[in-house]
């Protein structure tokens, strides 16, 4: 039986993917253009998620700093910027972004946790989390595609791709 710790650093791990915000980016940026796709999201959900289980177990295996984040940030820009363009990405493209993506979610997760069964809970976490949140995304993606000739799906990657660009700006001058 978990106990409190364990259950508490579940959770720690399950809210890191939507409480981060380049995960945030990069989920909606993807989420985005597996939207404008005609498969619900599922080749995005079925690419991040090997990649951010793979992603998770180098991190686990011990590997060093990496630019996970950097990687994040361009991953979202280009999913932001084939999103306001309004082109729908084929999958062949859209399914490794997905799957750099998720390797780069996984490798910018490290566990706040001393404890190894804490650490564990908290991967396992991050990893559900990062799931959920894509899935939901895409599903939310999918639905307003065709709302209004996909104007709010081009806003939005607008946006996406303003703000991968402000924030990779940010890192890059500091």
């Amino acid at each position: 039986m978990p106990c409190a710790a364990e259950l508490s650093a579940y959770i720690n791990g399950l809210l890191h993917p939507v409480a981060t915000p380049a995960h945030v980016i990069a989920l909606t940026g993807i989420a985005l253009i597996a939207g404008r796709n005609n498969c619900n999201g599922l080749s995005a959900v079925a690419a991040f998620a090997p990649g951010l289980a793979l992603g998770l177990g180098a991190l686990a295996w011990g590997v060093g700093e990496t630019p996970a984040s950097e990687i994040l940030l361009a991953c979202a820009l280009l999913c932001g910027l084939a999103a306001a363009a309004g082109v729908t990405v084929p999958i062949a493209l859209a399914g490794p972004i997905a799957l750099i993506a998720g390797i780069a979610s996984g490798l910018d997760s490290p566990p706040d946790a001393i404890r190894l069964s804490e650490a564990v809970a908290s991967l396992i976490g991050t990893a559900c989390g990062g799931v959920a949140a894509l899935s939901l995304l895409a599903l939310a993606a999918t639905a307003t595609t065709r709302w209004r000739h996909g104007i709010a799906l081009r806003v939005a990657g607008s946006w996406i791709a303003a703000t991968a660009i402000l924030a990779l700006a940010v890192r890059w001058a500091a």
